[in-house]
């Protein structure tokens, strides 16, 4: 198996995809053509809702509502806790069935397991912090200042905190970049893959040798 295929393995199962099986449905009634009279009728109804600006409206209406869901994204209901303590996690990952290529030869058999940190060290960390926390952001931002380390928010607006924060010098640029884990897929594969919790904030995830650290509350940082 080469370091290629191994890489991408990795990648793929640590984004937590799992391939469902495909079920044949069947075919549960006959389909058929809308006759001409009913497709004009439905031309005329699109054209009538054109020329009122209905369909304007209902397309501005789903853009807003599509951009402040970005701009402010619900919170993932993380809670704040500040004692510190470390923990240290082997990243081993068990292959649960066999992987075929197109040919049905089996490439990585079930049982394998993958150590994702001896294929692809991590060439930088995660800190996770609760956005609407002054002192959980300026935190961040000082450690990630010295550490190659990304701001994930938990809570919080990270297109807001860029614009709040792109004055700020940060590795030798301007402007902190902020993240923030959409529908929690960083967190829950974490916890399904490896069964590591991230139940409160802050928390820094790096590596240390062949371990996963996570730092747990704010340590010092000068």
């Amino acid at each position: 198996m080469n370091g290629r295929f191994m890489r991408c393995l990795v990648v793929a199962l640590a984004a937590g995809a799992q391939l469902a099986h495909a079920e044949d449905l069947g075919v549960k009634a006959q389909t058929y053509a809308l006759d001409r009279d009913a497709t004009e009728q439905i031309k005329d109804v699109m054209r009538r809702k054109q020329q009122s600006g209905e369909m304007d409206a209902f397309w501005k209406n789903y853009r807003d509502k599509v951009i402040a869901s970005i701009r402010n994204p619900p919170s993932l209901g993380i809670r704040s806790d500040y004692s510190a303590r470390t923990e240290l996690h082997d990243l081993r990952f068990v292959v649960p069935a066999d992987y075929r290529d197109q040919n049905g030869n089996v490439i990585v058999r079930r049982g394998t397991v993958v150590e994702p940190l001896k294929v692809m060290p991590l060439a930088s960390g995660l800190i996770f912090i609760d956005g609407t926390d002054p002192g959980q952001v300026e935190y961040a931002i000082r450690r990630s200042q010295r550490e190659p380390l990304k701001i994930v928010l938990t809570a919080g607006s990270p297109y807001l905190m860029r614009i709040r924060y792109r004055d700020v010098p940060w590795r030798g640029e301007r402007g902190v970049p902020f993240y923030f884990d959409q529908r929690k897929i960083i967190i829950n594969t974490l916890a399904k893959l490896y069964g590591i919790q991230i139940a409160s904030v802050p928390a820094v995830l790096f590596q240390q040798g062949d371990k996963l650290a996570i730092q747990f509350g704010m340590g010092d940082v000068k």
